[in-house]
């Protein structure tokens, strides 16, 4: 029977992409899939080009700094927040919230738990946010992508492991097809070098520095919107066998066009990373909660699948010399390739729709 579900949260494309990929096994099982998330992050511009009605419920970062004044007031927006969720959830009657990481995503669950509205959350990371330890005390499900996560969440809801959930758009690209796309060489190896949705500023010095370094192979550059004039400009006149974009919305030429990628390491990354069986040189971002990509990371490396180079010790010489040596290095790429698709789950967006129908909507 037809339900409605509403995803919350977003803020960067670790979040916003798995959400996606769960909303859309979702909507084609036949339900209506909502989305709620702010207006201008990532969710407010990719949720509605996928097609998801989408619904703007303003929320507040909780303040590291500040002390109680400044908590005082984040519990005061908050408050509001959760007003405005409730009276949304109930004006589209919501049959159960799915919560997908971010802070915008806790006024929505916490509303779904005042008006008695069953929810889960999912968690993509090893150590999870903020959002999702408060968020997990008023869940009925709590999703993993990590078994190493349970414990380091509060509330009694059950936890199933399930892994990040990946768009299967991004098994689609065709390597002849975007090597020509990106005007590159089929001749010769290709670096990947690419920050996230949002772009990073540490990738971007990397990726500059190996476009001007001495090399034969090639780069494709997916600079982030914010970088891109800077970058376009360190790199004016542009080096041979580079290839600079600012936004990829189509990841899957990116990755089709690859030998070895350099990237940070969330784990919405590291899984489409698996998906298309890719080696990579992984730069952890020190400015997330609790280090928790370098945990990400390390499990990689730890399976032979990665290189990890540790931001507070860059040193951006070094890691480009790692990276030639890696794409002169054919077997041990194809054996890093190998230990990355063995990580991949490809199944998890169906099995996140599976376990919302079984223990969410069985009795709506």
């Amino acid at each position: 029977m037809k339900r409605t579900i509403a995803l919350a949260g977003g803020g960067t494309g670790g979040h916003v992409y798995p959400a996606i990929a769960m909303g859309e096994a979702l909507r084609a099982r036949g339900h209506e899939v909502l989305y709620f998330g702010e207006t201008r992050r990532l969710e407010g511009r990719v949720a509605p080009a996928r097609g998801f009605p989408f619904h703007a419920v303003p929320a507040a970062q909780f303040p590291r700094t500040g002390g109680p004044r400044a908590k005082a007031a984040f519990a005061r927006g908050l408050a509001a927040s959760v007003a405005e969720a409730r009276s949304l959830l109930h004006a589209h009657r919501v049959d159960a919230v799915l919560g997908v990481g971010g802070y915008v995503m806790a006024p929505t669950v916490l509303a779904a738990a005042s008006l008695g509205i069953p929810s889960a959350i999912h968690e993509a990371n090893v150590t999870p946010g903020l959002a999702n330890r408060l968020c997990a005390r008023v869940a009925d499900l709590v999703l993993l992508t990590f078994a190493a996560t349970a414990d380091k969440l509060p509330g009694k809801a059950p936890v199933e492991v399930v892994g990040c959930p990946v768009n299967p758009k991004i098994l689609t690209g065709d390597r002849a097809q975007a090597l020509a796309r990106y005007g590159l060489s089929a001749e010769r190896p290709v670096l990947l070098v690419v920050g996230g949705s949002l772009g990073a500023a540490t990738i971007n010095d990397l990726g500059i520095a190996c476009a001007r370094a001495e090399r034969d192979w090639q780069l494709l550059f997916v600079t982030g919107p914010r970088y891109h004039a800077d970058v376009a400009a360190a790199l004016d006149p542009l080096p041979a066998g580079v290839a600079l974009v600012d936004y990829e919305d189509r990841m899957q030429d990116a990755y089709a066009a690859s030998d070895l990628v350099l990237c940070r390491a969330g784990s919405s990354t590291l899984t489409e990373l698996a998906a298309v069986g890719r080696p990579s040189v992984l730069v952890p971002s020190p400015n997330v909660t609790d280090n928790h990509q370098e945990a990400n990371a390390r499990g990689i490396e730890a399976e032979g699948a990665a290189m990890v180079v540790v931001e507070q010790d860059l040193d951006v010489a070094g890691t480009v010399a790692a990276v030639d040596a890696l794409l002169h290095d054919r077997p041990r790429l194809a054996t890093m390739a190998a230990a990355s698709h063995a990580l991949a789950r490809l199944d998890t967006a169906e099995r996140v729709a599976d376990l919302v129908e079984e223990r969410l909507l069985r009795d709506r």
